[in-house]
């Protein structure tokens, strides 16, 4: 065997692996320089202390606590320890605490890693006053690092006597509720290994009833998939069907609609005629009853004249009604009035034809409904509106449709024979 390598000990009780076992213990690496102890008379450079400057009682808690065995076993092969595989668990910890009490490579290399994987806990303690140091430890065992904080009290030359023993204390007893911990779950392992079996066996019981309801679902999407296809060809015929049909209905209302304006233009010459038959026969009486009046007088009455023969329904006439005494002539224009009493229409009427027009009427949405508003609003050439007998709402969709259909809008205050007399002959002077 060479001089480098440690051989496996044959005594695991040990708490040292024992010096005659190794050959040259002072050799673990390819560099043989023997290890100098560190000197003991001057005062070291900083306030830590080397693992194995430490009393051999800390040792075997420290490398058990800050050390993992992972980290061991690595170091081990660092180390160049002789087929460190062979060893247990066991005796690779013994292997370490000797060679960190001796100073040896596997416990120098073992410092180092302390060093490098406790930064932050040095660090933090060297910022903090040593008399704060059992608080931060306090702090360690609720929940901090308890490794690293272990460590620093361990091989911190300022650490207190009394901190340091309490920090001992803490870790022996830690490792008693664990060994306490491990056997309590050792000897609930049957019962939760049986546990786990029942475990499996549902699990795989409930994943075959999985897989059974997953084909049932694909099965049923499959059928859902073809009734999708099938409505959704139906939908397409229906569609098609509906498009023929409303073609058909546009065509057959664009033939009413022309149908209409021809007979809206008929029904407008007609009364056109029966404006100036009634013209006639009016001027046949006057000039029969007058025959003063001059017969080349063809002047159509007034507004005031009109509306003098009405003032026994209807309300008196205002000083500015009296004042209009400019002469109207509708020329034949169709008047639509919406809104207002049945007991009016007549009057309305009789004004609406002395002034040469024609009268459409409706009450408005009482007895009339929309769709006889719909089929008179195309044949009229102004709309009057009194806004006392009728809702906001239904002004504002006769004024849209106006808008549309480009038909003249009066709207009046309210519903009587003057306030018609004076839009008619505002609009038409």
């Amino acid at each position: 065997m060479d001089s480098d390598q440690i051989p496996a000990s044959t005594d695991q009780s040990s708490p040292r692996l024992s010096p005659r076992s190794v050959k040259n213990p002072a050799s673990f690496g390819s560099k043989k320089t023997p290890f100098k102890a560190p000197p003991t008379n001057p005062e070291p450079k900083n306030s830590f202390l080397h693992l194995w400057e430490l009393e051999s009682k800390y040792l075997c808690a420290l490398i058990g606590t800050c050390a993992t065995i992972p980290e061991i076993r690595r170091l081990a092969h660092k180390s160049r320890i002789d087929n460190p595989d062979q060893y247990t668990d066991y005796h690779l910890h013994n292997i370490f605490v000797n060679a960190a009490h001796d100073g040896t490579r596997p416990g120098r290399l073992l410092e180092k890693l302390f060093r490098q994987k406790f930064k932050t806990s040095i660090t933090r303690f060297k910022e903090t006053h040593y008399s704060q140091y059992e608080t931060l430890w306090e702090s360690a065992l609720q929940g901090g690092d308890l490794t690293g904080s272990y460590y620093v009290l361990i091989t911190n030359k300022n650490t207190p006597s009394e901190t340091r023993s309490k920090a001992v204390g803490d870790i022996h007893m830690l490792s008693h509720i664990s060994g306490m911990a491990c056997r309590a779950d050792l000897r609930d392992l049957p019962r939760l290994r049986k546990e786990n079996q029942r475990l499996i066996r549902e699990i795989e019981h409930l994943n075959v009833k999985r897989t059974e309801l997953i084909r049932s679902w694909e099965q049923k999407e499959s059928e859902l998939q073809k009734v999708l296809l099938n409505l959704k060809s139906q939908l397409r015929q229906q569609n098609c069907c509906k498009t023929q049909s409303a073609i058909d209905d546009q065509n057959n209302l664009i033939k009413i609609r022309k149908k209409n304006e021809l007979l809206a233009q008929l029904v407008g010459d007609l009364r056109r005629e029966k404006s100036q038959l009634r013209q006639e026969i009016l001027q046949v009486k006057a000039d029969h009853q007058k025959p003063e009046i001059e017969i080349n007088s063809k002047k159509p009455p007034s507004i005031d004249t009109v509306c003098g023969h009405e003032r026994e329904t209807q309300d008196e006439l205002t000083d500015e009604d009296k004042n209009l005494s400019s002469i109207t002539d509708l020329n034949g224009k169709k008047v639509l009035y919406v809104g207002g009493r049945f007991r009016q229409a007549p009057h309305f009427r009789d004004l609406v034809e002395k002034l040469n027009g024609c009268l459409f009427f409706h009450d408005g949405g009482r007895e009339d409904g929309d769709r006889r508003l719909d089929e008179l609003l195309p044949q009229a050439d102004v709309v009057v509106c009194p806004i006392d007998c009728i809702s906001h709402s239904a002004i504002g969709r006769i004024k849209r449709e106006c808008q549309k259909l480009n038909i003249r809008f009066l709207p009046v205050r309210r519903a009587s024979l003057s306030t018609l007399g004076r839009a008619l002959s505002h609009a038409y002077p």
